[in-house]
């Protein structure tokens, strides 16, 4: 089965947003958000010294991945976690059952990953499955874990 297939799958009438199988060291092996690689760019965070403002940082989103993977959700970046240019807020890591919960704006996604491979998905509250009813966390949470768990037990 190809990289592909696997994301399919996590996505399977409607009920993710958006997923991705990542190796641990940040390279995609496929997703579905139309990118090769998770990119850099510019984006802005609040101002330290005055709240009303903003600041324009660099962001890496790779680089930012890796960090927050080996250091307990913290990427050790100013404007925190984005994937596929979105941001997304630690609720939960835990580094010994490997899985990291994240919150967003009307939704949220899940990271479990194993030695070799991190799989991510997120949902959208906004958006309904095939069955009518809003993508949630505890569908991507059960099809990330179950994913990453079946990767882990074939040698990833």
């Amino acid at each position: 089965m190809s990289w592909d297939a696997y994301v399919t799958n996590l996505t399977a009438n409607g009920a993710l947003e958006y997923a991705a199988i990542i190796g641990t060291d940040g390279n995609i092996w496929a997703s579905n958000f139309g990118v090769a690689a998770l990119p850099s760019y510019q984006t802005e965070v609040p101002d330290e010294k005055n709240p009303d403002a903003t600041t324009k940082v660099a962001y890496d989103e790779k680089a930012a991945f890796v960090h927050a993977l080996t250091h307990n959700g913290n990427s050790g970046n100013p404007a925190g976690v984005r994937v596929n240019n979105q941001k997304y807020y630690s609720v939960q890591f835990d580094g010994e059952s490997k899985t990291w919960y994240l919150k967003k704006n009307k939704g949220g996604a899940c990271v479990a990953w194993s030695n070799t491979v991190a799989v991510f998905a997120s949902f959208s509250q906004t958006i309904n499955a095939e069955n009518g009813a809003p993508q949630n966390a505890s569908d991507c949470n059960k099809r990330v874990i179950d994913m990453a768990k079946y990767l882990a037990d074939s040698g990833y």
